[in-house]
């Protein structure tokens, strides 16, 4: 056996045929494990990957798939980031899980559960894990081990709505088979009373949407759903739910995978429904509808609901899912229970597996401190870059921003062996030159920052900055007329870059003053400052500091 991990569109186009053998092969496969519906919702997302099973090593068809993802929190307590793997589809998908074709399926549990034991995170998330009991507890018993513990973790609904249940009707070959079949005597009267009005009455109708009607049709279905649940979720997140599910909704029509059908009186509507086919298990999955709360009958859910299900019935589809949630109107529909299962693993350390950041965690780590340090989270910034440091002890960017914080609490000593650790192995090395200079400055190493700066500028002779700090370190070693030199490179150019224009005014004040103080400079040597130690402040402030003590006024 073997595990392929495919994270790139193209590596997942190309087990498409794979996976779609797979899913029709998989009894307990549900559409959100598809191929179509995953590769539409996968392309909004980062840090996605597929455990691929083969049977052999070669390149025989894969018999597997387990969508995964990774996410990174930052522990502000501690100042560690940890990673949590979840499910693909989380936050969205309403089933999650693996597919296997029959044969394999333990195979399938015992690989996935073996890669994911080697890999470091502090949290494993089997969210709305669809499939049957013992699916999820064979997961579960590869799963365990002295490192990790576990627990169910189905959500508490303050309304009192189970979530891990999911009522699924079984269609019957006729919608009078269903009605006789699944509903009670008095709904059933009711369905077909309200059906025949509607479709009698030109007062009203139903319309599914087509290319043309999608945007005003799902304008329609979630300006009903705003106004039912804007209260109870909030402005923010109700909007956020809205445009999270609006996307996904657009994928399935443009997959050709959506109904919305609508319910009018005259130009008014009174409901709207949003239904996802799943084509290759004939199944109508419901996902969400509105309807106008102020309109009691003819009742818009039932009659959109029993539409859509004799519907489905003639076009020979097998189920109509209502997917989670054991709200008590989906019963009169006469659905059976599906149950599905939340569990949370979690290490007993409190930290990743190996105690190190994922692999596929180390550049979001590394954006994350270089926020935290531009946003002046300074601790948080240094915490960050050494668990980098623990996870890649050659990360240049983390060596780098490490060392910079170094300079800025005063720990100069560690400031330069950083820097100088880092010479000849930067893409750029100017910005490196820059930090070492600064420390040799604060450091009182005059000579050493006077060539360090003079490394830049033989890579960027018009580095307005450099030949500033170039100057500034030979006034401080007393050769003030290799620094008069210096600072009078500046005034052969023109600077447009705000920066650097400041640094050329700099150097001009620096040579006049030295110009102008000639005589007196001559006759008396500049005295030395008293060498830094441990001394505190940011980069620019020491290097000011210098500048100003070493220049005569």
């Amino acid at each position: 056996m073997r595990i392929d991990v495919i994270d790139t569109e193209a590596g997942l186009e190309a087990v498409r045929e794979d996976w779609d053998r797979v899913y029709v092969d998989d009894p307990h496969a549900q559409h959100f494990l598809s191929w179509i519906w995953l590769k539409s919702y996968l392309s909004h997302r980062k840090r996605w990957f597929i455990l691929a099973l083969r049977e052999r090593e070669d390149r025989s068809p894969h018999v597997a798939f387990f969508p995964l993802r990774l996410t990174t929190q930052h522990d502000r307590k501690t100042g560690v980031f940890f990673d949590e793997i979840i499910m693909a589809g989380n936050f969205s998908a309403d089933y999650t899980g693996f597919i296997a074709q029959p044969d394999y399926e333990q195979h399938a549990i015992a690989g996935f559960a073996a890669y994911l034991k080697r890999q470091n995170w502090t949290h494993l998330k089997l969210d709305y894990f669809a499939g049957p009991a013992q699916r999820r507890e064979a997961l579960v018993r590869a799963l365990q081990g002295p490192e990790v513990m576990f627990r169910d973790s189905s959500p508490r609904n303050p309304e009192n709505i189970d979530n891990c249940i999911c009522p699924v009707v079984a269609l019957s070959p006729s919608f009078d088979d269903y009605l006789e079949q699944k509903m009670s005597s008095q709904t059933r009267q009711k369905l077909r009373r309200f059906l025949r009005k509607v479709e009698s009455d030109d007062d009203y109708r139903i319309t599914m949407a087509t290319p043309q009607t999608i945007e005003r049709d799902l304008d329609i279905l979630f300006q009903l759903w705003r106004t039912k649940w804007i209260g109870r979720k909030g402005k923010e997140r109700t909007e956020r739910l809205i445009g999270a599910t609006r996307q996904l909704l657009m994928d399935s029509f443009k997959d050709g995978n959506l109904d919305v059908p609508v319910m009018w009186y005259g130009e008014r509507p009174l409901g709207a429904l949003a239904n996802i086919i799943d084509r290759q298990k004939k199944s109508i999955l419901f996902y969400i509808t509105g309807r106008d709360e102020t309109w009691k009958t003819p009742p818009p859910g039932l009659i959109l609901h029993g539409y859509c299900i004799r519907r489905a019935i003639a076009d020979g589809y097998k189920t109509y899912d209502f997917l989670r949630g054991n709200e008590p109107y989906k019963y009169m529909f006469g659905p059976d229970e599906r149950q599905i299962s939340c569990t949370l693993f979690r290490t007993r350390s409190g930290r990743n597996l190996g105690d190190v950041i994922h692999p596929r965690s180390i550049r979001f780590v590394y954006e994350q401190a270089l926020q935290m340090y531009r946003d002046g989270a300074k601790a948080f910034a240094e915490a960050a870059f050494r668990q980098l440091l623990e996870t890649v002890p050659s990360h240049l960017g983390a060596q780098f921003g490490l060392a910079s914080l170094m300079f800025e609490k005063g720990k100069l000593h560690e400031a330069e062996a950083g820097f100088t650790a880092l010479i000849g192995r930067l893409d750029d090395p100017n910005p490196l030159y820059l930090r070492l200079g600064d420390t040799q400055l604060a450091l009182g190493s005059y000579e050493e920052a006077a060539r360090t700066f003079g490394r830049i500028i033989e890579r960027s002779p018009f580095d307005a900055q450099a030949h500033y700090k170039q100057g500034v370190a030979l006034v401080a070693a007393g050769r003030l007329s290799e620094a008069a030199r210096v600072f009078a490179v500046v005034e052969q150019y023109n600077y447009d870059n705000p920066v650097q224009r400041n640094f050329a005014e700099k150097a001009r004040e620096a040579l006049r003053r030295i110009v102008s103080k000639a005589e007196q400079a001559a006759a008396m040597p500049v005295a030395a400052p008293k060498r830094q130690k441990n001394q505190a402040g940011t980069a620019s402030a020491i290097v000011e500091r210098a500048a100003t003590e070493l220049v005569p006024a």
